[in-house]
């Protein structure tokens, strides 16, 4: 007989729509119930898909005794209340990045702490690292195929700028965009970053600068191993979703580009024709959502190790608060590479 986890969800916003959607494709996922606060206006629509059992309030879920997991969908400066109750309500958690907004990390480390506390597993929403070509990549450098790796290069940059109001509750371009390639660049390295020197300004959108934010971003980074890595992010790429990563080694290098709609190219004696990059993040990383949400299953129902844990996304927020602090002082900054929690501080 099939193993289930039975599921709560919270938060169908354009994301948790999408990661219901994949959701309900995983044979071992039983939806139990959804919450939302604006649930109302999407109600229609979930019942279309046959998710019947909704409400507002996210507590009925974690009162629920037939819930065992759930998944935080929703901004990111709820984050931190919801994973705390849902831990303390004994559930397993999977929350997308990052954890708190706060510059304070003890605020994040009391969340990990409520989660050791109440024994559940808690997996954090890096889904780039189930990336199939970025995994093949990971992969590799781990077989040693490119000898030592000693740079990694990462492109990202987003199709369209994003409303004001949704950047402020869900962070800046370090919080919300940047983390994602702090995390990838530590994964595909296998090393802590220790330094991080950024610049950054509003070319695009300098309207931005009324909610301290930037637009557009270039990161050097050192890692613990003396290894380096180069970022660069944009808000608007006018061609489309534009997300490469490089690995160059003592013996090789590996790259990974940009996937299209087509492998189709067109050569003639006027012009060359290649298919734009995917348009938007759904379509991109749709197999890597998907494989997150597999992965976080199989940890619940045989215990393997969970692709992206809390420790993680400290590392991540580090880097990210680090180099916020550049990019106000023009100067590169260390990151604290160590990590543990000190069960006496607790405030579960």
């Amino acid at each position: 007989m099939m193993k289930h986890v039975n599921a709560g969800i919270i938060g169908l916003g354009r994301a948790g729509q999408m990661h219901l959607r994949n959701l309900m494709t995983i044979p071992e996922i039983n939806i139990i119930q959804v919450a939302d606060v604006f649930i109302d206006k999407i109600s229609d629509k979930l019942n279309d898909l046959g998710v019947t059992n909704q409400t507002t309030d996210y507590h009925e879920i974690l009162n629920n005794p037939d819930i065992d997991t759930v998944f935080v969908f929703t901004s990111t400066d709820t984050h931190e209340q919801i994973v705390t109750d849902a831990a303390n309500a004994g559930k397993n958690i999977f929350c997308e990045k990052p954890l708190s907004m706060s510059h304070d990390e003890e605020a994040s480390l009391d969340v990990l702490r409520a989660v050791k506390k109440n024994n559940v597993k808690l997996q954090i929403g890096f889904n780039r690292r189930m990336d199939p070509q970025f995994r093949t990549i990971f992969e590799n450098v781990r077989e040693g195929k490119i000898g030592t790796p000693q740079m990694v290069k990462i492109t990202s940059r987003d199709p369209d700028l994003l409303p004001h109001d949704l950047i402020q509750r869900i962070g800046g371009l370090l919080q919300d965009f940047t983390m994602h390639d702090f995390d990838m660049a530590r994964y595909m390295m296998g090393s802590n970053i220790s330094e991080v020197y950024a610049k950054g300004g509003t070319l695009i959108d300098p309207t931005l600068k009324d909610i301290d934010d930037v637009d557009t971003l270039a990161l050097v980074l050192q890692f613990e191993n003396g290894a380096f890595g180069v970022i660069d992010n944009s808000r608007r790429a006018v061609y489309g979703y534009d997300q490469r990563v490089e690995v160059f080694g003592s013996e090789g290098m590996l790259k990974a580009e940009n996937v299209n709609n087509s492998t189709v190219e067109l050569y003639n004696d006027k012009r060359e024709e290649l298919k734009k990059p995917l348009p938007m993040f759904q379509k991109r990383y749709k197999e890597a959502y998907t494989e997150e949400m597999k992965a976080f299953v199989d940890s619940i129902l045989n215990d393997t190790p969970l692709v992206a844990q809390g420790s993680d996304v400290i590392m991540a927020q580090r880097v990210a608060n680090a180099a916020k602090k550049s990019l106000d002082t023009g100067l590169p900054q260390k990151v604290d590479t160590t990590f543990s929690l000190d069960e006496t501080k607790t405030n579960a």
